[in-house]
């Protein structure tokens, strides 16, 4: 019976957590970079713990010095090597190998579907921002939020998205460090107990879809709907100042940004990944620490996380 209760009790939990998602609207929690090197763990809790509930937070007043992004990165774990090396620099070039080196609009979207291990935060670090820019506000949409909204209002959709595989190819040989990678994920990603826990969307990476053909009719259905729902989703729009640095889930949050111009100025950001594990690793042990988990703590990280189950163990010898 006790056993009973505390699984009712659970999925009661796991209910409303749902729904506060569906009626959320994203917010962007800020913090002082100096106020978090000076304040050691304590400080890193609350970040963290901001980071873990809204999805993305923002850094300021962070030195315009290339070497900063992997320095506040590590504050959390190692940079996460990936295709782009182990930080990268988004602006507009002469000859871009990616529209993010355009000044092209960009869709909401996530990095690097077609990875096994997509990466779990990204972090953006604006150099500079010219005010002879127009356009190239960031945007940010909580995709938890609209998955959850899309399980209320049409969970025929919701169901299929979890269950048929959507395919995510990068194909660019025709670069220095030749790509060809793929991988097959459905768009929604549910854990054992069916709460959601990443949302994999990025239509200009979407190869063949390659399932049974009873799915390819729904699937087409429920991509559509999905993808209304995130055109209408409320989102974060910030024009990002020089010194200013995001940093959010890529499991969770959809990012992308405005058109602007290129002619005139310069827009740049730095940018690097960490493993969503190290972010869970460093989310647990903060959270032991600082002795509060408990039901209020989250426990949507990107991933599998046992939340109060865990941290509340003594810890191993």
């Amino acid at each position: 019976p006790e056993a009973a209760d505390a699984a009712d009790a659970a999925d009661a939990a796991d209910a409303a957590d749902a729904d506060a998602l569906a009626s959320s609207t994203p917010a962007l929690p800020e913090f002082e970079y100096s106020e978090l090197r000076a304040g050691g763990d304590a400080a890193a809790h609350q970040w963290l713990s901001a980071l873990a509930a809204h999805g993305a937070t923002l850094l300021r007043g962070v030195p315009c010095e290339e070497h900063r992004v992997a320095e506040v990165a590590e504050l959390i774990g190692p940079l996460q090597p990936q295709i782009y090396g182990d930080t990268f620099d988004v602006r507009s070039e002469p000859r871009p190998i990616n529209l993010a080196y355009t000044g092209e609009a960009i869709g909401p979207h996530m990095d690097l579907c077609y990875y096994e291990s997509p990466p779990g935060l990204q972090l953006l670090h604006c150099m500079r921002f010219d005010d002879a820019v127009a356009g190239g506000e960031s945007v940010l949409i909580d995709g938890f939020a609209v998955g959850e909204r899309l399980r209320r209002d049409d969970p025929a959709a919701f169901e299929t998205l979890a269950r048929v595989p959507a395919t995510f190819v990068k194909d660019h040989a025709q670069r220095e460090n030749p790509v060809l990678m793929s991988y097959q994920r459905p768009h929604l990603a549910l854990d054992g107990r069916r709460r959601l826990v990443g949302v994999f969307w990025s239509p200009p990476f979407e190869g063949p879809l390659r399932v049974a053909p009873a799915d390819v009719g729904p699937y087409y259905d429920a991509y559509r709907a999905l993808d209304a729902a995130i055109a209408g989703a409320p989102a974060v729009r910030r024009r990002l100042r020089p010194g200013e640095m995001l940093v959010f889930n890529n499991r969770r949050m959809l990012h992308g940004r405005d058109a602007f111009g290129t002619d005139d100025g310069v827009r740049w950001l730095r940018g690097c990944y960490v493993c969503i594990d190290e972010f869970a690793n460093k989310c647990n042990l903060l959270r032991r620490r600082f002795a509060d988990a408990d039901a209020a703590t989250p426990r949507h990280l990107g991933n599998q996380d046992w939340g109060t189950a865990l941290t509340a163990l003594p810890p191993q010898q």
